[in-house]
């Protein structure tokens, strides 16, 4: 049972609740704008169907969390994502793709002109080749990469480690650290900050009231957070499980070598701690 005051926007069910809705789109244009802070301002967007086809039958499909188009005519993806995947950059360009897909016009007078697409990922791990890197945030375009310079502008990918955002409430310096703060510490906060107090904030607090939800809503959330937890220990018991491997067959590893030296079981067995039956084995 669910005991915190707010819900966790890290839940499948709490992030749609807090920005993937018509009563929620303040927020979100609000976030965006924060982080799109050197782009166009977004000043309105429209919620799309979340789940795209392919182009032809037996083609894969994607399914985002969230899917809009803005008052600009570009599309934003957000994706909330709490397990680290092998190929998670691979699969967040091959999510892109789908609005790229779709811009053809029908006919043959079509210029090929294709529409702004940005990917945001909220990333509850490090990205593996970044885990020396302290950046939180990684914006990512087409560059050339003899000048540096951006080659092209419609493509546009940001990854957000959550992990990495470390500041606390004094620390806050802008609104996209504001927003940072709030989706990583909601579920843990009994009030809103001082510093967030602002007629935006104290709704998006109300919103996020777990006493606010209906029956079955709050039975919705209740099951996402037993999925996120059933998830969670199933990383974990798979590190623990692949460290104890990697220890036993160090442990084996020792026993044979003392073995090609001529010690004897019982020694190799009070040092390496296996048994004298499985050093038979070896």
């Amino acid at each position: 049972m669910c005991t915190e005051r707010y819900i966790d926007p890290f839940t499948d069910f709490g992030f749609k609740r807090m920005f993937g809705s018509d009563r929620c789109k303040s927020y979100l244009i609000n976030f965006l704008n924060s982080l799109l802070c050197e782009e166009e301002k977004i000043v309105d967007i429209t919620y799309r169907n979340t789940e795209q086809l392919g182009l032809l039958p037996g083609d894969r499909n994607a399914i985002y969390d969230l899917y809009c188009t803005t008052d600009k005519g570009g599309h934003i993806i957000v994706e909330m994502q709490n397990s680290k995947q092998k190929f998670f950059i691979d699969r967040a360009v091959y999510y892109s793709t789908f609005p790229i897909q779709k811009a053809a016009e029908p006919g043959s007078e079509w210029n090929y002109q294709l529409p702004k697409v940005y990917m945001v990922a909220f990333l509850n791990f490090v990205m593996g080749d970044y885990a020396d890197n302290p950046a939180y945030k990684h914006d990512v375009k087409l560059v050339d990469v003899s000048t540096g310079d951006v080659f092209y502008q419609k493509l546009n990918y940001i990854f957000l480690e959550m992990p990495k955002f470390i500041k606390s409430e004094q620390e806050l310096s802008d609104r996209q650290e504001d927003w940072l703060y709030v989706i990583k510490n909601l579920a843990k906060l009994s009030e809103i900050p001082e510093h967030l107090d602002d007629e935006l904030f104290r709704s998006f607090f109300q919103l996020a009231e777990v006493s606010k939800l209906s029956p079955e809503e709050y039975e919705a959330y209740e099951a996402s957070l037993k999925r996120q937890r059933d998830n969670y220990n199933v990383v974990v018991t798979a590190r623990e499980e692949g460290v104890e491997v990697g220890r036993m067959e160090e442990k084996k590893k020792n026993a044979r070598a003392m073995k090609q030296f001529g010690d004897p079981i019982d020694k190799i067995s009070i040092i390496t701690g296996l048994s004298p039956e499985e050093i038979e084995k070896l």
